[in-house]
């Protein structure tokens, strides 16, 4: 519970304290992947960003996670679909090349584990529906090239955070 506080703050402290000049407006697309670490595993994912309206994107999220505990090997596939707000032009003395954002995402988590039945004990994953909240940001290198972070809560069976790093690609 202690890691979800820190992780909540910073990424209030990151949304609220810096903000963006980069706009992101309806029609804009971008696309990510990269890896990450959370209390449940390791992550590789990629991801889609839609503009619908000026600092407004929806999109979606595919990843994998996977993680070793008392000797089972969990792993886990899900989908997220996201809306985020993006922080632009909130404070001008950021350059144009960085993007902020804060959102939600909702979406389903499918654990699996190398036991069916681990000493006649519910596994510790649970499969099912999932809430995430998000804040993150892109630097772009280029008009179209870039690097993103974020960090998130999120809660499906248990509650955990965690942090996710990659590439963007802007179209």
């Amino acid at each position: 519970i202690f890691m979800k506080k820190i992780i909540l703050f910073f990424g209030l402290l990151l949304s609220a304290g810096v903000a963006s000049a980069q706009s992101f407006g309806a029609g804009d697309v971008q696309i990510n992947g990269g890896i990450g670490v959370s209390v449940p595993g390791f992550i590789v994912y990629g991801s889609a960003d839609f503009g619908v309206a000026d600092k407004i994107s929806i999109g979606g999220e595919l990843f994998y996670r996977g993680r070793s505990y008392n000797g089972v090997n969990y792993s886990s596939i899900g989908f997220l679909a996201n809306g985020n707000y993006h922080f632009s032009g909130h404070i001008k003395a950021i350059p144009s090349n960085v993007d902020l954002y804060g959102g939600l995402s909702l979406g389903y988590y499918n654990w699996s584990n190398n036991r069916d039945n681990w000493y006649g004990a519910n596994p510790y994953y649970d499969s099912g529906f999932a809430v995430r909240l998000q804040t993150g940001g892109r630097y772009f290198f280029t008009e179209n090239f870039g690097v993103n972070a974020e960090l998130f809560v999120e809660h499906n069976s248990f509650s955990a955070g965690g942090f996710k790093a990659g590439v963007t690609y802007r179209f």
